[in-house]
């Protein structure tokens, strides 16, 4: 989109920002988190980057995995804002959150990081936002297993 209107746009007084989800080096480091103020603004960013980040054949997606994206999501995101130091808040920490989510098929018991890591918070605020919405992903993870 930015190839074919992006000059057009500039010359009519737009400033054009990239979020680029595949190589955050070519985004021109906008970090979506320092506008998140509150539980609403990071249920609108979820909203917003898996509504740009879905494939072509998007229109085929089961609700039911989109609804779980989203709670995984809402949680990590949730997580880093309220938890993270502010150097830590931003994209790269949820990629590197995400790749720390290892699964084991033939293990049911198993714990990776993040689970280990909601664990602590649970023990520290058993209301906290990004956990219960980490405990309701994890309720709908069971139902596929």
């Amino acid at each position: 989109m930015v190839l074919e209107c992006g000059k057009m746009l500039q010359r009519n007084g737009y400033k054009i920002k990239i979020l680029n989800t595949i190589d955050f080096k070519k985004s021109m480091r906008y970090n979506p988190f320092v506008y998140i103020r509150s539980e609403k603004d990071i249920l609108k960013f979820v909203t917003t980057l898996i509504a740009n980040t879905k494939g072509d054949n998007s229109k085929s997606a089961d609700d039911f995995w989109v609804k779980a994206e989203q709670l995984l999501y809402q949680a990590l995101v949730g997580y880093i804002w309220y938890e993270a130091p502010p150097d830590e808040q931003n994209m790269n920490t949820l990629v590197e959150m995400l790749n720390k989510m290892e699964v084991r098929e033939n293990d049911e018991n198993f714990k990776n990081a993040v689970d280990f890591a909601f664990e602590a918070l649970e023990e520290r605020d058993p209301q906290h936002f990004a956990l219960r919405q980490y405990k309701k992903y994890k309720l709908a993870a069971g139902v596929v297993s």
